[in-house]
Protein backbone atom coordinates (compact mmCIF):
# COMPACT_ATOMS: atom_id res chain seq x y z
CA UNK A 1 0.00 0.00 0.00
CA UNK A 2 2.95 2.42 0.95
CA UNK A 3 4.01 2.08 -2.55
CA UNK A 4 1.26 2.34 -4.35
CA UNK A 5 0.78 6.16 -2.33
CA UNK A 6 4.09 6.80 -3.59
CA UNK A 7 3.25 5.73 -7.51
CA UNK A 8 0.03 7.67 -6.90
CA UNK A 9 2.00 10.90 -5.49
CA UNK A 10 4.54 10.87 -8.38
CA UNK A 11 2.00 10.61 -10.89
CA UNK A 12 -0.46 13.38 -9.33
CA UNK A 13 -0.83 16.85 -11.19
CA UNK A 14 1.43 19.49 -9.81
CA UNK A 15 -1.24 21.75 -8.09
CA UNK A 16 -0.96 25.44 -8.83
CA UNK A 17 -2.16 27.84 -7.12
CA UNK A 18 -3.92 29.57 -9.55
CA UNK A 19 -7.76 29.64 -10.82
CA UNK A 20 -9.11 28.41 -13.74
CA UNK A 21 -11.16 31.67 -13.91
CA UNK A 22 -7.30 33.94 -13.50
CA UNK A 23 -6.27 31.43 -16.71
CA UNK A 24 -8.81 32.58 -18.68
CA UNK A 25 -8.42 36.06 -17.74
CA UNK A 26 -4.43 36.00 -18.35
CA UNK A 27 -5.41 35.17 -21.63
CA UNK A 28 -7.91 37.89 -22.18
CA UNK A 29 -5.79 40.67 -20.95
CA UNK A 30 -2.43 39.65 -22.50
CA UNK A 31 -2.94 37.54 -25.31
CA UNK A 32 -1.43 34.60 -23.61
CA UNK A 33 -0.14 33.01 -20.44
CA UNK A 34 1.82 34.93 -18.04
CA UNK A 35 1.77 33.40 -15.08
CA UNK A 36 4.25 30.61 -16.31
CA UNK A 37 6.77 30.55 -13.54
CA UNK A 38 3.58 29.17 -11.51
CA UNK A 39 3.93 26.48 -13.98
CA UNK A 40 7.15 25.32 -13.27
CA UNK A 41 8.16 27.08 -16.67
CA UNK A 42 10.78 30.02 -17.45
CA UNK A 43 10.25 31.47 -20.42
CA UNK A 44 14.17 32.19 -20.94
CA UNK A 45 14.77 28.42 -20.97
CA UNK A 46 15.63 26.13 -24.02
CA UNK A 47 13.79 23.58 -25.22
CA UNK A 48 16.25 21.28 -23.54
CA UNK A 49 16.65 23.01 -20.29
CA UNK A 50 12.36 22.75 -19.77
CA UNK A 51 12.94 18.90 -20.75
CA UNK A 52 15.51 18.63 -17.82
CA UNK A 53 13.27 20.62 -15.10
CA UNK A 54 10.65 17.15 -15.96
CA UNK A 55 8.74 18.97 -18.95
CA UNK A 56 7.65 15.83 -21.51
CA UNK A 57 7.82 16.08 -25.39
CA UNK A 58 3.99 16.26 -26.81
CA UNK A 59 5.05 14.41 -29.97
CA UNK A 60 7.25 11.78 -30.76
CA UNK A 61 9.68 13.58 -33.32
CA UNK A 62 11.72 16.41 -33.26
CA UNK A 63 11.85 19.37 -35.40
CA UNK A 64 12.01 22.67 -35.43
CA UNK A 65 8.88 23.40 -34.44
CA UNK A 66 8.16 21.75 -31.03
CA UNK A 67 5.78 21.24 -28.06
CA UNK A 68 6.17 20.03 -24.48
CA UNK A 69 3.85 19.40 -21.87
CA UNK A 70 2.69 18.87 -18.44
CA UNK A 71 -0.15 18.19 -16.27
CA UNK A 72 -1.03 20.27 -13.90
CA UNK A 73 -4.59 21.22 -11.69
CA UNK A 74 -6.03 24.60 -11.07
CA UNK A 75 -8.57 25.76 -8.59
CA UNK A 76 -12.37 25.84 -9.56
CA UNK A 77 -15.19 25.76 -7.26
CA UNK A 78 -13.81 24.37 -4.55
CA UNK A 79 -11.74 21.42 -6.12
CA UNK A 80 -8.92 21.25 -8.64
CA UNK A 81 -9.49 20.97 -12.41
CA UNK A 82 -7.34 19.14 -14.56
CA UNK A 83 -5.66 20.47 -17.62
CA UNK A 84 -2.45 20.17 -19.62
CA UNK A 85 -0.32 23.07 -20.56
CA UNK A 86 1.58 22.68 -24.05
CA UNK A 87 4.43 25.38 -23.94
CA UNK A 88 5.85 26.00 -27.73
CA UNK A 89 9.36 26.31 -28.84
CA UNK A 90 10.67 27.34 -32.17
CA UNK A 91 14.37 26.07 -32.63
CA UNK A 92 14.61 25.07 -28.84
CA UNK A 93 13.40 28.72 -28.12
CA UNK A 94 9.90 29.41 -26.21
CA UNK A 95 7.44 31.00 -27.80
CA UNK A 96 4.06 30.86 -26.04
CA UNK A 97 2.21 28.32 -24.34
CA UNK A 98 -1.23 26.73 -25.10
CA UNK A 99 -3.89 24.74 -22.51
CA UNK A 100 -5.84 21.84 -22.97
CA UNK A 101 -8.90 21.44 -20.83
CA UNK A 102 -10.12 17.75 -19.50
CA UNK A 103 -12.87 16.90 -19.12
CA UNK A 104 -13.39 20.95 -19.80
CA UNK A 105 -15.36 23.46 -18.72
CA UNK A 106 -19.06 24.56 -19.83
CA UNK A 107 -18.47 27.21 -22.73
CA UNK A 108 -21.60 28.55 -21.11
CA UNK A 109 -18.84 29.38 -17.93
CA UNK A 110 -16.25 30.50 -19.88
CA UNK A 111 -18.29 33.09 -22.59
CA UNK A 112 -19.80 34.33 -19.21
CA UNK A 113 -16.38 35.19 -17.94
CA UNK A 114 -15.21 37.05 -20.84
CA UNK A 115 -18.24 39.22 -21.02
CA UNK A 116 -17.49 39.96 -17.21
CA UNK A 117 -13.57 40.47 -18.12
CA UNK A 118 -13.43 41.93 -21.54
CA UNK A 119 -17.11 43.18 -22.28
CA UNK A 120 -15.22 45.14 -25.68
CA UNK A 121 -13.85 41.72 -26.98
CA UNK A 122 -14.76 41.17 -30.78
CA UNK A 123 -15.33 37.77 -31.25
CA UNK A 124 -15.50 35.88 -34.56
CA UNK A 125 -17.28 32.08 -34.30
CA UNK A 126 -16.07 29.10 -36.50
CA UNK A 127 -17.53 25.97 -36.57
CA UNK A 128 -15.82 22.36 -38.10
CA UNK A 129 -17.83 19.91 -39.48
CA UNK A 130 -21.36 20.99 -38.30
CA UNK A 131 -22.72 22.57 -34.89
CA UNK A 132 -20.47 19.81 -32.35
CA UNK A 133 -17.54 21.56 -32.45
CA UNK A 134 -15.90 24.69 -32.77
CA UNK A 135 -13.97 28.35 -31.75
CA UNK A 136 -14.84 31.47 -31.04
CA UNK A 137 -11.66 33.89 -31.80
CA UNK A 138 -11.33 36.95 -29.46
CA UNK A 139 -9.97 40.06 -30.96
CA UNK A 140 -7.92 37.72 -33.60
CA UNK A 141 -5.47 36.34 -31.27
CA UNK A 142 -7.14 34.22 -28.42
CA UNK A 143 -8.67 30.85 -29.62
CA UNK A 144 -11.68 29.27 -27.06
CA UNK A 145 -11.81 25.94 -28.58
CA UNK A 146 -15.27 23.94 -27.82
CA UNK A 147 -17.03 20.97 -28.61
CA UNK A 148 -20.65 19.31 -27.46
CA UNK A 149 -21.02 16.26 -25.14
CA UNK A 150 -24.23 15.72 -25.02
CA UNK A 151 -26.61 18.66 -24.91
CA UNK A 152 -23.88 21.30 -23.34
CA UNK A 153 -20.67 22.89 -24.95
CA UNK A 154 -17.57 22.41 -23.29
CA UNK A 155 -14.30 24.44 -23.57
CA UNK A 156 -11.38 21.87 -24.13
CA UNK A 157 -8.53 24.08 -25.06
CA UNK A 158 -7.26 27.88 -24.53
CA UNK A 159 -4.24 29.03 -27.21
CA UNK A 160 -3.00 32.79 -28.70
CA UNK A 161 -1.66 33.91 -31.73
CA UNK A 162 2.45 33.02 -31.37
CA UNK A 163 5.04 35.77 -32.45
CA UNK A 164 8.20 35.27 -34.60
CA UNK A 165 9.97 37.60 -37.54
CA UNK A 166 8.83 37.94 -40.68
CA UNK A 167 11.51 36.42 -42.35
CA UNK A 168 11.70 33.39 -40.28
CA UNK A 169 13.17 30.45 -42.28
CA UNK A 170 10.00 28.07 -39.99
CA UNK A 171 7.19 29.98 -39.32
CA UNK A 172 7.68 33.30 -41.18
CA UNK A 173 5.66 35.90 -39.24
CA UNK A 174 4.67 33.76 -36.44
CA UNK A 175 1.46 31.77 -35.97
CA UNK A 176 -2.16 34.03 -36.61
CA UNK A 177 -4.77 32.74 -34.57
CA UNK A 178 -6.94 34.01 -37.15
CA UNK A 179 -5.36 32.33 -40.33
CA UNK A 180 -4.58 28.99 -38.71
CA UNK A 181 -8.67 29.00 -37.25
CA UNK A 182 -10.27 29.71 -40.80
CA UNK A 183 -7.77 27.15 -42.32
CA UNK A 184 -9.19 24.56 -40.26
CA UNK A 185 -12.71 25.56 -39.78
CA UNK A 186 -15.96 28.01 -41.63
CA UNK A 187 -16.68 31.33 -40.29
CA UNK A 188 -20.20 31.41 -38.88
CA UNK A 189 -20.97 34.49 -37.53
CA UNK A 190 -24.75 34.50 -37.82
CA UNK A 191 -27.17 32.66 -35.65
CA UNK A 192 -29.69 31.17 -38.55
CA UNK A 193 -26.24 29.23 -39.72
CA UNK A 194 -26.04 27.87 -36.41
CA UNK A 195 -29.60 26.83 -35.75
CA UNK A 196 -29.06 25.31 -39.35
CA UNK A 197 -26.07 22.53 -38.51
CA UNK A 198 -27.87 21.58 -35.21
CA UNK A 199 -31.09 21.05 -37.08
CA UNK A 200 -28.69 18.45 -39.67
CA UNK A 201 -26.99 16.83 -36.21
CA UNK A 202 -27.17 13.21 -35.81
CA UNK A 203 -28.51 14.37 -32.23
CA UNK A 204 -30.77 17.71 -33.13
CA UNK A 205 -32.40 18.02 -30.21
CA UNK A 206 -29.09 17.94 -28.39
CA UNK A 207 -27.72 20.22 -30.60
CA UNK A 208 -30.26 22.99 -30.12
CA UNK A 209 -30.00 22.40 -26.10
CA UNK A 210 -26.78 23.34 -26.63
CA UNK A 211 -27.36 26.35 -28.60
CA UNK A 212 -29.62 27.49 -26.44
CA UNK A 213 -27.57 27.53 -23.28
CA UNK A 214 -25.07 29.39 -25.13
CA UNK A 215 -26.95 31.93 -27.40
CA UNK A 216 -27.00 35.50 -24.85
CA UNK A 217 -23.65 35.20 -26.49
CA UNK A 218 -23.77 33.90 -30.30
CA UNK A 219 -24.41 36.72 -32.58
CA UNK A 220 -28.23 37.00 -33.66
CA UNK A 221 -27.68 38.45 -37.39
Amino acid sequence: MAAEAVTAAATAPLRIALSLRELVAEFLDHGRLVSTEAFGLDPGWDLDTALAHGWQRAGLEPGAAEQLEREVALRHRGGWRPLTVKPFYLRGRYLGASVALWPGLPLAQALAWVAARAPAAKIEWFRFDGADQGAALLDGRVGLHFRRRGRRFFLDGLDASLPAPADDPDLPGGLDNGRWLRSLMAPCDRWPEWRAAAAQDPHPRAAAQALREIALHLPRR
